[in-house]
């Protein structure tokens, strides 16, 4: 049986511009999520690779039960997630990312970016992104969507999934290996994605012993670490044989989605 590979859009093999990536919450996935990009930045640009352009969107502020569970420390209290997140990568590693605080849109055209990164509960916004997502166009490169990565999780449980926002452009026949351009979103694998958004598995509770009875306290650092790596290899080595995964901390088990 012949490998199934995915190849990165053609516009991802000489970019004109940092690969823009547009970045939805900076909660407990988020926050981690966008640690990893400004490493992925870092280690392009070592390449000769002109690197990501991030800007990331969250209306929440740091509360007491987010320390520990988030990339946030005691002294962050009360300032905007997403301010405080981004300028934290920006003094560290010399970047010009942007951090706005408020809620991104799913049918705005503020998404306008080569890569989506949605690291939200909202199991509607989800829904209303995949509906709109496709609705404006751009003739810029750089603005042009080609990519939605999600990830979301419950108390053990986590799925990360890339999906396309391209049209098929290629048409390639290989006897060593399958070439498969679209890959499914987390709508494709999951229509009924809004039953899931519920107290009883997205959480409730306000007190940080809730939050450690509803969440693993590192279930987000496990996903984030197999998204992020899918992402890289995507960008580094311009294709991928695998598009998503779903992690299970109490079995130790990760099982992954192939393209």
């Amino acid at each position: 049986m012949k490998p199934s590979i995915h190849f990165a859009h053609n516009y991802f093999y000489n970019p004109t511009h940092p690969i823009t990536v547009v970045l939805i919450g900076v909660g407990g996935t988020g926050s981690l999520m966008l640690a990893r990009l400004a490493r992925m930045d870092y280690a392009l640009r070592q390449t000769g690779h002109p690197g990501l352009h991030v800007t990331a969107y969250d209306s929440d502020t740091v509360e007491p039960n987010n320390i520990g569970r988030q990339l946030y420390t005691v002294s962050d209290i009360g300032e905007y997630k997403v301010v405080n997140a981004v300028g934290k990568v920006n003094m560290a590693f010399g970047l010009q990312w942007r951090g706005i605080p408020m809620d991104a849109l799913p049918e705005g055209a503020d998404l306008l970016a080569n890569i989506i990164i949605t690291c939200v509960d909202d199991a509607r916004f989800r829904i209303q992104l995949a509906q709109s997502v496709r609705q404006h166009y751009t003739r810029s490169d750089d603005k042009k969507r080609y990519y939605w990565l999600d990830l979301g999780n419950a108390r053990n449980t986590g799925q990360f999934v890339l999906g396309t926002l391209f049209d098929t452009e290629r048409k390639m026949e290989r006897e060593d290996f399958e070439m498969v351009d679209d890959l499914r979103n987390i709508i494709d694998f999951f229509p009924d994605l809004e039953a899931q958004d519920t107290p009883t598995l997205q959480g409730a509770g306000c007190a940080y012993s809730d939050k450690l009875q509803e969440q693993s306290l590192f279930i987000n650092d496990v996903l984030v670490a197999h998204a992020s790596d899918c992402l890289f290899r995507l960008l580094y080595h311009k294709q991928i044989q695998k598009h998503g995964a779903f992690v299970n901390l109490e079995s130790g088990k990760v099982n992954s989605i192939g393209v």
